[in-house]
């Protein structure tokens, strides 16, 4: 019985090809279930890298992002703060005695400042409609699209509007409308102080016949520009100053007190 028991077990362990048979060795199983743990293993250690590197890709983006936005800002700083040097660069006229944006919201760095934000909007709402990962519906991209572009419409036009007094006329200017009128339109000259902080400052309003009025700030600069539109001025003009107008006249050594009481008839 025990040479039977012993047979079949040698048996078991035996495997038959053809007339040919072969011992088979635990052992290979063994190096076999190892193999699969040491392959698990690489497995892993090859997804952990590549998360490593999708990470990494992902700040390197993340930053690059961050570079061209801050890239970006600082451009449009520099040309916000230099948008009245630049206006007045391309529009001065070269008999120009005084130029000047007009007044209101739509000045040039406000422009500036529009025209960027269209720009960003404009670009990335583009872009959204070729990335099907957009969260935003196919109209309202378009829309975001059109409002872009009605900004950085709006943001140049503001580069058109300035006034300019010249020697013989005083050409008001916006983007679709020039008007040009003469001194002789000049119906009131009204001399004035307005405090800046702690010291005051000279300004000079003219007002046309068709209503409207013009504020011009007075220093060393233009003083000089702005005595010769007084004498362009005709005599019929109604004037008028106050005495810290003419204060400020003495100290910018512009009028003397007599000089500016006989040009300003007070009433």
């Amino acid at each position: 019985m025990p040479d039977l028991f012993d047979k079949k077990d040698s048996q078991k362990d035996k495997v038959t090809l053809g007339e040919e048979k072969f011992v088979k060795n635990p052992e290979d199983d063994k190096e076999l279930e190892e193999g699969y743990v040491q392959n698990d293993k690489k497995d892993v250690v090859e997804v952990d890298r590549f998360k490593e590197v999708e990470e990494t890709g992902k700040e390197k983006r993340k930053f690059g992002k961050l570079k061209n936005f801050l890239l970006f800002s600082a451009v449009v700083a520099i040309l916000a703060l230099a948008s009245g040097i630049i206006q007045e660069t391309i529009f001065k006229s070269n008999e120009s005695l005084v130029f000047m944006p007009k007044g209101g919201i739509l000045v040039p760095w406000v422009g500036v400042s529009a025209m960027a934000v269209g720009v960003v909007l404009a670009v990335i709402s583009f872009i959204s409609l070729f990335n099907k990962r957009g969260k935003l519906p196919f109209n309202q991209k378009w829309l975001l699209i059109a409002v872009g572009l009605v900004l950085m419409i709006v943001g140049f036009s503001t580069f058109f509007r300035y006034v300019d007094f010249k020697e013989n006329s005083i050409v008001d200017r916006s983007m679709l409308v020039t008007r040009a009128h003469t001194y002789m339109d000049i119906t009131e000259v009204n001399a004035t102080t307005k405090a800046s902080g702690e010291n005051m400052q000279l300004h000079y309003q003219f007002k046309l016949e068709d209503g409207k009025s013009y504020d011009v700030l007075v220093n060393a600069n233009n003083m000089t520009a702005i005595k010769k539109i007084d004498t362009k001025i005709k005599g019929t003009a109604r004037r008028s100053i106050d005495n810290y107008a003419i204060q400020e006249m003495e100290r910018l050594k512009m009028y003397t007190k007599d000089e500016a009481l006989k040009l300003f008839i007070l009433e």
